[in-house]
């Protein structure tokens, strides 16, 4: 196991080794590298590589969760190419990881980590180490090409007769020079309805620009709901660049104001016919598996997919 460097082959790397073990959700150096170059400095992240006789088998990370920080509360990763599992990298990484956090300041309360419900090994290595799920984020998948607006004309034809207007992202972009401000603030407030294991934190105003530039931003496939100039629901879909016909659900909420309106299926519904125009051929998700969203997603046409867990391993006061 050793330091990663930053370098062009490091990235490369822990971007193989992921592939390796998740060739259904894959990634890429330069998406690593946006990632990590757009990190809050002041919160702590680190990456390290396993290899055998020089060939990178492993990838790993630990630090704070800017996300959703509070003192005491770090986060960490391991993947291993699958055929080098059972070998002692991910235990050896595991350790390496506990001994540089177990003597911070602040000393550690909690540690998060993700596993995916279909990767037994990754499950039974959480729990063994003290982690207890803490959610369950089910993910889906729509064909995009098969998709059917029909049966959601009656609620498109009743948002467009009320004071709302679904606008495409790239409309307001060209009207309105506040209209990234507006949707940053919109998205906060959405959030705050949406299910996390624990209270989050709000984003820079300049990380978020950094996301929309970055490798997978594609805000010209967004729509808002719009009353009055006040964006009141959005629905996001980002690019996915080691899957070029892929796409990703971001954020999809309506303020609270304006719901029971129909304006999450409108959205969604236009988001969905615009990604079938421009020949993309699935979209991905991922929702709270108690969440209303999961059930419109199903009514949009979305499968069940293998899902992630998210895992919590509550330390103590002593660590």
């Amino acid at each position: 196991i050793r330091p990663f460097t930053g370098s062009d082959n490091d990235y490369e790397a822990i971007a193989r080794v992921w592939n390796a073990a998740f060739p259904d959700e894959p990634t890429n150096a330069e998406t690593r590298r946006h990632h990590d170059e757009h990190l809050q400095k002041e919160f702590l992240f680190e990456r390290l590589i396993g290899e055998m006789d020089g060939t990178p088998v492993m990838n790993a990370y630990y630090g704070e969760d800017e996300w959703s920080h509070f003192p005491g509360k770090y986060r960490m990763g391991i993947q291993v190419v699958p055929e080098y599992r059972r070998m002692g990298f991910g235990g050896a990484a595991y350790n390496y990881i506990w001994d540089q956090i177990k003597n911070r300041d602040p000393r550690p309360k909690a540690l998060t980590t993700y596993a995916r419900e279909d990767d037994p090994d990754s499950m039974r290595f959480a729990e063994r180490r003290g982690f207890k799920v803490a959610q369950r984020n089910q993910f889906s998948k729509l064909q995009v090409q098969s998709f059917d607006p029909a049966p959601f004309a009656g609620v498109l034809e009743r948002v467009d007769e009320s004071e709302v207007d679904i606008r495409s992202f790239r409309d307001l972009m060209a009207e309105d020079k506040d209209a990234f401000r507006k949707a940053y603030e919109a998205g906060w407030e959405y959030l705050q309805d949406v299910p996390f294991p624990d209270p989050i934190q709000k984003m820079p105003f300049e990380q978020y620009m950094a996301e929309i530039e970055g490798p997978w931003g594609m805000p010209e496939s967004w729509f808002m709901a719009v009353d009055q100039g006040r964006y009141v629901g959005m629905s996001q879909l980002w690019l996915i660049p080691a899957q070029p016909r892929q796409l990703q659900t971001g954020l999809t909420g309506v303020a609270r104001t304006h719901r029971r309106r129909g304006l999450a299926t409108a959205l969604k519904v236009r988001a969905i016919s615009g990604a079938k125009e421009k020949g993309f051929e699935t979209i991905r998700t991922d929702n709270e598996e108690n969440n209303p969203m999961y059930l419109l997603n199903v009514k949009l046409g979305f499968k069940p997919i293998p899902s992630w867990l998210a895992y919590k391993n509550e330390l103590g006061p002593r660590g």
